[in-house]
């Protein structure tokens, strides 16, 4: 008893049992289903039943004062828009109370419950709160409405890659070039240390901050390594065709015995590297089906262009990234690897970027290119028969999707466990 609440007082046990497969709940977890629980039951059909309206009175006024405490979109002013895809949008926003400028990822839950076999959102948020690495951007909030789920992380006002890339046309040197590859060297591997693997790697998610560092994001497409390092085959890879690694394009087209671990975020690595000297991708030929025809044979439509001049070490970097699976080099292989041999990995935060973002203000926007015009989001899942007028269950896949980093390193300064279960013996 007393270790069970020692754990509700450091504010997380775990439920399941056992070392291995168990579910770790913490009071956050415990609040949001309380809350879940409580919006269920104010539908319409359940309020009919009499236990049900008596515990939604009773705590009315305590469910208002927590969700008062949470964050919630009208916490924040937006800025502008910097951002949108198919499944989200993200808005350089104010926080009201403090001043703050953040960016905030907003999603529509219809359009996620819509996806099959993975909830990718749920490795996106699971991967921000966990990380501490100056490589991933800080996640500051993890919250939700009706509605949306919400990320509200730290803003990056330098761009993205390609907007850069973009801006310098022919004067991307490979100085420069060697400079953006080693931090995303860190990055990458900042990502696989937390035991995933990225699977979209390009320009346009790495993210340029107001110092002129780079931080890798957007884990939209990401997936969780199994014991193996492996990716589990059930696992639907979505990230940009033209990044796509051979191992990754061969089980998408169905080969049941491939599988495939980290090595495919060096393989983009490698398209990065190659776009950044040439101004152009190794693979793409105008069509879907040609370009994955030209990954799938690598060996044959891998080519270097007379110019621009690159250096022997750059080539054979890139020749060491676009290669087969067992044969491309990791990140002990990239770390030691000629063309980065002037490089100091352990001060690489404290080297002067080639590009400074020059900015006028905290929510300056204009190292971001205009974002497309908003798509119409898709369609919300379709239910076969009549909607239950009762329990619906439409937020549990959301549940457990509140962070604050405040609240989190407050747990970590709370009472020594020895405390507490001394406390609880008495």
């Amino acid at each position: 008893m007393a270790g069970w609440l020692s754990g509700v007082f450091q504010g997380r046990v775990n439920l399941c049992g056992g070392q291995q497969g168990g579910c770790s709940v913490g009071r956050e977890e415990f609040l949001e289903a309380l809350l879940l629980l409580y919006q269920e039951c104010t539908s319409p059909e359940l309020m009919k039943i009499q236990h049900v309206a008596k515990f939604v009175h009773k705590f009315a006024e305590v469910v208002s004062e927590l969700r008062a405490l949470q964050p919630a979109v009208h916490d924040f002013e937006l800025c502008a828009v910097v951002g949108r895809g198919r499944f989200a949008e993200v808005q350089v926003v104010r926080e009201k109370a403090t001043g703050d400028v953040c960016a905030l990822k907003v999603m529509k839950k219809s359009a996620l419950r819509s996806q099959e076999n993975v909830v990718f959102h749920e490795e996106e948020r699971i991967i921000l709160a966990l990380n501490n690495s100056p490589w991933i951007p800080q996640l500051l909030y993890a919250f939700q409405d009706t509605d949306h789920v919400y990320l509200a992380m730290e803003y990056l006002p330098g761009g993205d890659l390609m907007s850069l890339l973009n801006r310098y046309e022919d004067q991307f040197d490979e100085s420069m070039a060697q400079f953006y590859l080693a931090e995303l060297v860190e990055a990458i591997h900042a990502v696989h240390q937390l035991g995933y693997v990225h699977r979209d790697v390009k320009p346009e998610n790495i993210l340029i901050d107001r110092t002129g560092h780079i931080k890798l994001a957007d884990f939209g497409s990401a997936a969780k390594l199994t014991a193996n390092k492996t990716v589990a085959s059930a696992t639907v890879p979505v990230g940009t065709q033209d990044f796509l690694s051979p191992e990754v394009l061969t089980v998408i087209n169905g080969g049941s015995q491939s599988t495939y671990g980290t090595e495919c975020d060096w393989w983009s690595l490698g398209v990065i590297a190659y776009e950044m000297i040439y101004a152009k991708s190794p693979f793409s030929d105008g069509t879907s089906t040609k370009t994955i025809h030209n990954i799938l044979n690598f060996q044959r439509y891998l080519k270097f262009p007379v110019e621009p001049h690159a250096s022997k070490e750059f080539v054979d970097l890139v020749r060491s990234l676009l290669c087969g699976a067992k044969e491309r080099l990791d990140y002990q292989g990239l770390r030691c690897h000629a063309f980065f041999s002037n490089v100091d990995w352990n001060n690489l935060r404290q080297v002067l970027p080639p590009f400074v973002p020059a900015l006028h203000a905290e929510d300056d926007t204009s190292n971001f290119e205009e974002p497309e015009q908003a798509a119409p989001w898709p369609a919300p899942a379709t239910h076969r028969g009549a909607v239950p007028a009762g329990f619906w269950g439409q937020d549990l896949p959301f549940l457990g999707w509140f962070f604050s980093r405040a609240l989190a390193a407050l747990a970590k300064s709370e009472i020594p466990k020895e405390t507490i279960e001394e406390r609880c013996e008495l």
